[in-house]
């Protein structure tokens, strides 16, 4: 009977430590550093988006369990919008990233169906934020350099302004 006792209150207090270490802590020690060509290749789809959209997409992209249920979510209520979408929004205790992208369904569909890369991107980010934010600035350069740039300028200004007044 003690020895029950003592079992079930050292499982208990395992449980609590393992959920006080953050996240971020975890993914650190048990996190991997993924190469510069890793990180080119994961990076490449999202580098271009508006600094705001990107930033969205990185950070929701260390709550991909979220990503996956405000997808979800968002489907069964794809009637909301705007400041509907918004109120309802609030009810929910997901983090503000991905909130933020229950905004553009088809970007936070996407993330949910690929979500090993989804996962893969949010361990980058939380172990190699720099490099990370390196990579990008490279992506952006080249791009830039190839002259894609001139190209998307319009839609990226759109896109832009479309961000700047969500967030």
């Amino acid at each position: 009977m003690k020895n029950s006792k003592w079992l079930a209150r050292l499982l208990g207090w395992s449980v609590v430590l393992l959920l006080a270490v953050p996240v971020a802590a975890l993914a650190k020690d048990g996190g991997r550093d993924f190469s510069r060509g890793d990180l080119a290749q994961m990076l490449a789809p999202v580098a271009l988006y508006p600094d705001a959209l990107l930033s969205q997409v990185l950070m929701s992209s260390t709550y991909p369990l979220e990503v996956v249920s405000a997808d979800r979510w968002l489907r069964k209520n794809s009637l909301l919008k705007g400041d509907n979408l918004d109120e309802a929004l609030r009810d929910q205790e997901w983090d503000a990233s991905v909130k933020a992208l229950c905004h553009v369904p088809a970007l936070l569909g996407l993330m949910s169906e690929r979500l090993d890369e989804t996962t893969r991107l949010g361990e980058a980010f939380l172990v190699q934020e720099q490099e990370v934010m390196d990579t990008i600035q490279d992506l952006r350069a080249r791009a830039q350099k190839s002259g894609r740039l001139v190209r998307l300028k319009t839609k990226m200004e759109t896109l832009r302004g479309f961000f700047l007044k969500m967030f």
